[in-house]
């Protein structure tokens, strides 16, 4: 093997495989004694009486919920209305056997969309059926807007695929020379499958063997065999279903059915197709405290109304927005949307369902996105702002902070924005539940928005009599603040908090509380 190979993928290693310094639920600790910029979490459980703490319903629209999950036991909402299994809507919201919640991504049938296209897929396909072959001199006046829309995400779309392709190149080739340094040294040292026992004990036959080895340890310290599933599963998601023109999974949706007997799509199976990031959503802010497995969730009082709606791809406009109004119509308080996209082209339905959550006094917290980009600029849907200035008032969207108090407070990875961010919540490495009843670290603004979903949860079982607008008030307002902390951003000169988000701070449980 060529060692000019071998020393670029050393340093390949080195360079791509993350490692985070801080592992656990460390969300749940203190600055001050802790020397973490958590939220003080633990530290309210030693003051307020947790038994006295009102129940509060908080639904997670997300890819479902392991509802089975033993972290989650009597933590999971329960339609008490409805006959589990009798096939009657028996309390009459449009939803039949919704006993756990609801899964807009289904049919009665029990199939469930699990991949799904990208909103700028979905468009440029929409278009694309129209405008691929005409000329543009014989574009009709009446379609030349279209027309550039058309033009516009074309052009977007092949921005997007052109460098995922030479990714997956470069994939495919360290991939290709992992499994052929192993399949060389199977056969060298007669072993079914290696250890770095075996490896370590191999005495190379020259150079070349010498670098064969060298490389297959390197890959053993650096979990190479992780990374490379993770990356085949990651490629396979983005070319095979994100932006593959030809796939369309709709169809297993049962709209037209549904509209027909006048009841809603989709089914009950909150807990279809592997609901990873739901669940762990979930355990961010209702696993159960001071059992002593996993970690503890930040709010004790919480109660998981699992809406399954996030498919692995772009969400459709109109199942968040009837995910939402589902969540308020069947007593959630609290609702938590760890999800976005870039487009949304029925945004509307999104905004009316939004407007309605604060009629009823519900609020939501929203995740700001991972795109290390600026809210106020490239937008990230369901946009709280509801295309005006600021946030409304019912609404909260959430970047992630990292540990410590220092450069690194915004995640390198968080998206941020002074109009649209409103506040920040700890969302790197952090520890929470996956389905099957085990656990695992995740870092993304969809766990910062759990973080600050659990603290609503806390208050308002704490004060029942504050409204939705009043809890997003004390949030914002009592949160640890860390204005004057120059933090990274994809600028060249590191940028004051203050000037990168609504409220410069770290959501504090202990300071909303008091």
């Amino acid at each position: 093997m060529n060692l000019k190979k071998l020393l670029l993928v050393s340093s390949f290693l080195v360079v791509t495989i993350a490692v985070f310094p801080q592992t656990g639920d460390w969300y749940n600790l203190d600055i001050e004694t802790d020397n973490v910029a958590g939220i003080s979490a633990n530290k309210i459980y030693s003051i307020v009486d947790k038994d006295k703490i009102r129940p509060v319903i908080v639904a997670v629209i997300d890819d479902g919920v392991d509802i089975n999950h033993p972290d989650l036991s009597g933590r999971i909402w329960v339609n008490d209305k409805e006959i589990p299994g009798n096939g009657i809507d028996d309390d009459g919201n449009g939803y039949i056997d919704d006993v756990n919640g609801w899964n807009f991504l289904g049919n009665p049938n029990g199939e469930n969309v699990k991949h799904e296209t990208l909103e700028i897929t979905r468009l440029y396909r929409q278009y694309k059926d129209r405008f691929e072959n005409v000329d543009p001199n014989n574009v009709p006046r009446s379609d030349r807007k279209d027309y550039a829309k058309y033009l516009g995400y074309k052009t977007e779309y092949e921005e997007l695929v052109a460098p995922l392709e030479e990714q997956f190149a470069e994939f495919a080739q360290l991939t290709a020379m992992y499994n052929g340094a192993y399949a060389y040294m199977v056969e060298r040292t007669g072993k079914n499958e290696l250890n770095i026992q075996d490896l370590t004990d191999y005495t190379p036959a020259d150079e070349d063997e010498q670098q064969v080895i060298n490389f297959l340890l390197l890959a053993e310290r650096e979990n190479l065999t992780e990374y490379l599933e993770e990356g085949s599963s990651y490629f396979e998601r983005s070319l095979k279903y994100n932006y593959n023109l030809e796939f369309n999974p709709r169809g297993i949706v049962n709209v037209k059915e549904a509209m027909e007997a006048n009841t809603g799509y989709g089914n009950n199976m909150v807990d279809a197709e592997n609901p990873d990031h739901g669940t762990h959503v979930s355990g961010i802010i209702a696993a159960i405290r001071g059992n002593e497995f996993g970690m503890d969730g930040v709010a004790s009082n919480a109660i998981i109304m699992p809406i399954r709606a996030v498919p692995g791809g772009d969400e459709r406009d109109e199942d968040v927005a009837l995910a939402i109004r589902y969540a308020v119509d069947n007593g959630a308080q609290v609702i938590n949307m760890s999800f976005g996209k870039a487009y949304s082209p029925n945004k509307e339905l999104v905004f009316d369902a939004i407007r309605y959550a604060a009629s009823k006094d519900v609020l939501l917290i929203h995740a700001a996105g991972n795109d290390a980009t600026n809210n106020d600029k490239v937008p990230n849907f369901p946009d709280g702002t509801l295309g005006k200035k600021k946030t409304t008032g019912n609404l909260i969207t959430v970047g992630a902070s990292g540990p410590q108090a220092d450069s690194t407070l915004l995640a390198g990875f968080s998206n941020f924005g002074k109009k649209k961010v409103d506040v920040l919540a700890p969302g790197v490495d952090i520890e929470s539940l996956v389905p099957e009843g085990g656990t695992k670290a995740n870092s993304g603004t969809s766990m910062a928005a759990p973080v600050v979903s659990g603290l609503a949860a806390l208050i308002r079982g704490l004060y029942p009599e504050l409204s939705a607008s009043q809890v997003k008030d004390i949030i914002l307002k009592s949160a640890s603040l860390y204005g004057d902390v120059l933090v990274n951003t994809l600028d060249d000169a590191p940028t004051p908090s203050k000037k990168i988000v609504r409220n410069p701070g770290v959501v504090s449980a202990e300071k909303a509380v008091i």
